[in-house]
């Protein structure tokens, strides 16, 4: 019975000094991990300098030391095309911005022009693509709202000579605006704008130029992210629906003489108009809703030829 004490008694040693070993080992690392843990947060981080605007600066303003300054900056998160002096900037020559940059935002390469100092529409247009500018008006231009870098889709419309129908179709989807008149800058309010420069390719620029020519061109501003397709359908309005100044406008209603004369006989009229609907049941309209004209087929109540039937009784 001692001896199985004795071996217990051992064991139980051995297990305990394992767990006392293990325990030590891993509340080291532990405490060692934690101390290079705040040694490193400790440690400078290693910085350079980096060329920023000292004020806000718009398309087409001249870079001058003024306009500019130098700050810290971490050195690994250094943004691509950056400049870590002033003298960089300006030292080859005289450079003007081409995208906005904002008071305290890094100047960087490709919001600049060379250093020719050529502020041209030709540095904000994209790759294949080309810039071609149509003249608006403030209904065509979407009431002043459209901002260089909107979306927008280009409606044309003309009016044919001959018959006086008037047609209207989406000739180009989702064109980014490049600048409105000469600014390239988004503003703070609504301007009203005599041209846009829209950015498309080669044959969308020939179609502009030319839909321009012949009939007239309206924007349709498309909102932030939608790049849906919407088709090209060919709305008309015929000659009938189109009013003076081409405007649309809506059928008058037939008037009976007996009805509208306002002499007392409004219980003749009304029984007229019952007595010509006796052999017609039915009775086609027109209904005009906005740029749709369509025909119904409205049947004549019931009610109402019973009321006839009551007021002959009388």
């Amino acid at each position: 019975m001692s001896g199985k004490l004795a071996i217990m008694a051992g064991l139980a040693i051995v297990f305990g000094a394992t767990s006392y070993y293990a325990g030590n080992q891993y509340l080291d690392r532990q405490a060692q991990a934690r101390l290079d843990q705040i040694e490193s947060s400790n440690r400078a981080i290693e910085t350079t300098t980096v060329v920023v605007a000292d004020a806000a600066l718009s398309f087409g303003d001249t870079l001058d030391a003024d306009k500019l300054r130098l700050i810290s900056w971490p050195k690994d998160s250094m943004p691509e095309g950056a400049f870590t002096s002033i003298e960089d900037v300006i030292g080859g020559g005289q450079r003007r911005v081409l995208k906005a940059i904002a008071r305290n935002e890094p100047l960087l390469a490709a919001k600049l022009s060379g250093e020719d100092g050529r502020a041209s529409l030709s540095g904000i247009i994209a790759e294949g693509m080309r810039a071609v500018t149509i003249p608006v008006d403030t209904v065509k231009g979407v009431g002043g709202f459209v901002q260089p870098g909107d979306r927008v889709d280009i409606v044309f419309s003309q009016r044919d000579r001959q018959s006086g129908e008037q047609t209207a179709k989406i000739i180009m989807e989702n064109v980014k605006v490049l600048t409105i008149d000469q600014q390239a800058d988004t503003v703070a309010s609504p301007q009203i704008a005599k041209t846009v420069t829209l950015e498309t390719d080669t044959e969308g620029a020939q179609k502009l130029a030319l839909a321009s020519e012949v009939g007239r061109l309206s924007l349709l501003l498309r909102g932030l992210g939608d790049e849906k397709e919407v088709g090209n359908a060919v709305i008309s309005l015929g000659a009938e629906e189109v009013g003076e100044g081409g405007r649309s406008v809506a059928p008058k209603p037939a008037v009976s003489s007996a009805s509208a004369s306002g002499t007392g006989e409004g219980k003749g009229g009304f029984l007229s108009f019952l007595n010509q609907a006796q052999e017609q049941k039915s009775k086609t309209v027109r209904v005009v809703g906005g740029y749709e004209v369509r025909e119904a087929t409205v049947p004549i109540l019931e009610k109402l030829e019973q009321q006839r039937d009551s007021e002959v009784g009388e």
